[in-house]
């Protein structure tokens, strides 16, 4: 949802464009500043050229590569997947992209119906191929871990973080479905326009086990058991490569899924709420398997 902004506001905002070459001979005619994750600002820019989005990271963010981003979107550009991007600039931390006109985000309480769209889309992403690092759960885990800062170590439970270890080693064992995956699938970067689907945000975009993705979708959109099984369903109308031992590399994906939010909001400012909610979930899928 977008906020009008003041004249004084709508001025730094410009200002902000014209750290890059790319708003260069633009005109802005609107500027407005759009909903703001832990990790980035986004701001819609409408100049006498054309709709854009600029998203700002934020400066405490360490280990995503822009270029892997920018890559894995461009492909998912090229299949109708994501909206262009059209410039990176890594020194001032900015991406623009095309900017989807009355669009709205993915509501699964209103568009159930589009269940069948959603999983095509993520099917499209799940065939290209992009160069990049394979996530590898166990190695991952015990980044995030590290990478807590003091002053939240007390939120740490080790319990838990023994219970994520030993679910990570299972996982793989486990047959593997290696795929390019969006990993960070939830309403907010899943949008609607003129009933047609688009994913955005691929900060995190990597080769992945399948589930993860599939894990995503399941828990963010609090899918139900025949919620779940009929998107299953359909994405192996596509993909009937993915049913080997699919039923258990979701149920591992989702609580190494959940594990990977808590230990990664551990790390970010201002989000210990988030965390909690991350750890409750974890909680719930990992202690009854025990």
């Amino acid at each position: 949802m977008a906020q009008q902004l003041s004249s004084s506001t709508e001025q730094q905002i410009w200002h902000l464009c014209q750290r890059l070459e790319f708003f260069a001979n633009h005109l802005p005619l609107a500027l407005q500043k759009l909903a703001t994750s832990s990790t980035n600002d986004n701001y819609y820019i409408h100049t006498q050229r054309g709709h854009y989005l600029l998203r700002h990271y934020a400066p405490f963010v360490e280990g995503v590569c822009r270029q892997q981003e920018l890559r894995c979107q461009h492909a998912a550009a090229a299949v109708g997947v994501a909206p262009a991007p059209l410039c990176l600039n890594n020194h001032q931390r900015m991406l623009v992209s095309e900017f989807l006109t009355r669009s709205r985000h993915f509501d699964w309480q209103l568009h159930h119906g589009e269940l069948m769209q959603l999983v095509e889309k993520l099917v499209r992403l799940h065939r290209l191929t992009v160069q990049t690092p394979e996530l590898q759960p166990l190695p991952y885990l015990q980044q995030l871990y590290d990478a807590v800062p003091f002053d939240s170590q007390h939120l740490l439970d080790p319990q838990i973080f023994a219970l994520l270890l030993q679910t990570a080693g299972d996982f793989t064992n486990l047959p593997a479905d290696i795929v390019l995956c969006h990993m960070d699938l939830h309403s907010g970067n899943i949008l609607l326009q003129q009933q047609r689907i688009w994913l955005i945000d691929f900060e995190y975009c990597q080769r992945a086990d399948s589930s993860f993705d599939l894990a995503a979708l399941s828990l963010n959109l609090q899918m139900n058991s025949a919620e779940e099984l009929a998107m299953l369903e359909f994405y192996l109308q596509y993909r009937p490569q993915a049913n080997t031992g699919l039923t258990e590399r979701l149920r591992l994906a989702k609580s190494l899924y959940s594990g990977f939010c808590w230990l990664w909001y551990l790390t970010l400012p201002d989000s210990r709420g988030k965390a909690e909610q991350a750890l409750n979930k974890l909680r719930q899928l990992l202690l009854p398997q025990r």
